[in-house]
């Protein structure tokens, strides 16, 4: 788990009080000073059989350091009994408060303060724009003082503010100021028992459970309102949730009236759009479940809906939050793989024993309507998340209906692929589908310094739970290893229980703190879920047209929107004002009643 992160600013008052009779202060002079250092450090900061050279380790290896002047001591009776030090990066105007010790038989003496002063007034003077420190929630002594000097909480990694909310809670502090890294103000936060819950309400109690199951264990939201006409399902939440402050409806309209601050999407993929389009319109940020939009003009007036309405809307593509594909995505953007070259994404999912419950054995579910091109987000989506670029054209390839297409009653391809240009060069290829004869989620990235892969769904190294890399120190430098890398972070043991290897919990999570306010938090925008969903549907219009390249449309420009917004093209028969084409390119294939009837003796036998 990442440290505490805290910042002070020139200005802020510094408490120059006198030191204790006694106490005094000195510089590092030399190798005699070093075994005095190591045991300070021993509280904590270095092991307890460190020798001299953690000194060199930790001190002598830092360019930015000048031991002999930015090394202080805290003396009594001129012995060292704690130690700081304070230097100014080379690279930036920023100082850093680093080894902050003070010897274990001089602990809770309230001395950690003259460190702090020490720093302040040293670094101060050398004009920096901030001091930065870094600590553990355990040193409940030095945190303390910290703040008391004027240190303000950082947000710079996830989780951030909900621990620093746990740690005023302990001190018994109600507010502080937060900043994020690049010395920006954030905004007050609070003690953990002041904290406003996030007010949800939820639209559909199948998927939905998922997000019903986070705001009863999580602290940061409340789920107030639910609406699901389906009795047996409003019953099967009664019985596993405290129902006690939930409101239940039939009739979305009389939902979204409901007080509270965000919606959950998770009805029927195909009527997403227009829900969340109404949502954000009755003051609601929205979170909308795959798929984003069905057609053009759905996807331009979801777009100019967000921005019409100023209310966030979350794409909850949540194979971007896997473990794998997650610590790709930050690997990426810390520059780890140089430029972006190449990626594959798989999503393979043989549904077949499971199709009776997905589709209710009903011929026109969208399930059975839909291209095997359109359920594209799992596998391409995390690609495009990690790329941070855009597509702008792609190729379709599709499977052709098979047997076992048949026996589900989906009309449609057993699976896609689309070959993808990004927008500077890159490609990207996908590959998913509902039929094909085992199960593959799978993703693997080039850059110009290396790779990173997971493992296969079938390797007992846990599949997309795990990720292997092999990167260069710079490019061209061919001096990189294979090896596994680790995935877990401040969120892993929280999410272990949900779904979908515990991405469920990031989506939900990123959602609740964008709404809060923080810029920093990892959701998928609504421009974005439509890089992720239409090179798709185009990838469709390729096969189509014979296999041509298509163009993918920027819907970020006012202009393109223009071209499409009454364009309602799409796979969905039940809407008598879309514009339907048949699900498979070939035409839609001709699947007897019977099919249907056998699936629902097979749903029976399930039950």
């Amino acid at each position: 788990m990442s440290q505490l992160k805290m910042y002070w600013f020139p200005g802020t008052p510094v408490d120059n009080s006198p030191l204790p009779e006694g106490y005094s202060v000195s510089n590092y002079k030399g190798e005699q000073d070093k075994s005095a250092w190591v045991e300070i450090c021993k509280n904590g900061l270095v092991g307890d059989d460190a020798t001299d050279s953690a000194f060199d380790d930790s001190i002598l290896s830092w360019e930015d350091i000048d031991p002999y002047n930015d090394v202080f001591f805290l003396d009594y009776n001129g012995e060292h009994i704690g130690t700081v030090t304070a230097f100014k990066f080379l690279d930036r105007n920023a100082g850093d408060m680093h080894m902050v010790g003070i010897r274990s038989d001089f602990r809770g003496k309230k001395l950690s303060k003259y460190l702090a002063q020490i720093t302040c007034n040293h670094l101060a003077a050398k004009g920096v724009d901030y001091i930065s420190l870094t600590t553990d929630e355990w040193r409940k002594g030095a945190v303390k003082s910290y703040l008391t000097a004027g240190f303000l909480p950082v947000e710079y990694d996830m989780n951030m503010e909900n621990r620093w909310n746990a740690v005023l809670e302990e001190y018994g502090i109600d507010e502080v100021q937060m900043v994020y890294e690049d010395g920006t103000p954030y905004k007050k936060i609070c003690r953990k028992g002041l904290c406003k819950k996030i007010k949800f309400g939820v639209f559909g109690g199948a998927r939905g459970k998922t997000f019903m199951e986070y705001c009863r264990e999580f602290d940061d939201a409340e789920l107030v309102a639910v609406c699901e006409c389906n009795e047996k399902r409003v019953e099967e939440i009664k019985e596993k949730f405290d129902c006690s402050n939930i409101t239940f409806y039939k009739d979305f309209d009389e939902f979204i009236k409901h007080d509270m601050d965000a919606i959950c999407l998770a009805n029927f993929a195909n009527e997403h759009a227009p829900y969340a389009v109404r949502a954000m319109e009755a003051g609601k940020h929205v979170l909308s479940e795959v798929l984003p939009v069905q057609n053009m003009k759905e996807a331009v007036d979801l777009i100019e809906a967000t921005e019409r309405t100023g209310k966030i809307y979350a794409y909850a593509e949540n194979y971007c939050y896997m473990p794998a594909p997650k610590k790709m995505a930050q690997l990426f953007k810390k520059g780890k793989l140089g430029s972006f070259e190449y990626g594959e994404g798989e999503y393979m999912h043989n549904c077949e024993d499971g199709w009776p419950r997905y589709s209710a054995c009903d011929p026109m579910h969208w399930r059975n309507t839909m291209s095997a091109f359109y359920y594209c987000t799992h596998s391409l989506g995390p690609l495009i998340h990690i790329s941070g670029m855009r597509p702008v054209k792609v190729t379709g390839f599709e499977a052709p209906f098979n047997s076992r297409m048949h026996r589900m009653g989906a009309k449609a391809g057993a699976f896609a692929a689309e070959l993808v240009t990004l927008e500077n060069g890159a490609i990207l290829k996908s590959l998913h589908g509902v039929g094909p004869s085992k199960n593959s989620v799978w993703y693997s990235i080039y850059g110009s310094m290396g790779r990173l892969e997971s493992a296969r769904e079938d390797a007992e190294a846990g599949g997309v739970g795990t990720l292997y890399g092999n990167l260069d120190s710079a490019d061209g430098a061919n001096d990189g290893e294979a090896k596994q890398i680790e995935t877990r972070d401040s969120l892993a043991d929280a999410s272990e229980s949900s779904g979908h290897g515990g991405s469920d919990v990031y989506v939900m999570f990123n959602f609740v703190q964008r709404i809060k306010g923080n810029r920093n938090t990892d959701i998928v925008d609504v421009y974005e879920a439509m890089d992720m969903f239409l090179p798709g549907m185009f990838a469709y219009y390729s096969v189509l047209d014979g296999g041509v390249s298509k163009d993918i449309p920027d819907l970020r420009k006012p202009e393109e929107r223009d071209k499409w917004r009454n364009d309602t093209t799409c796979t969905d028969p039940k809407n008598p004002a879309y514009k339907c084409i048949p699900s498979y390119s070939k035409g839609n294939p001709d699947i007897s009643a019977e099919v249907y009837e056998t699936l629902r003796k097979k749903l029976e036998e399930q039950k």
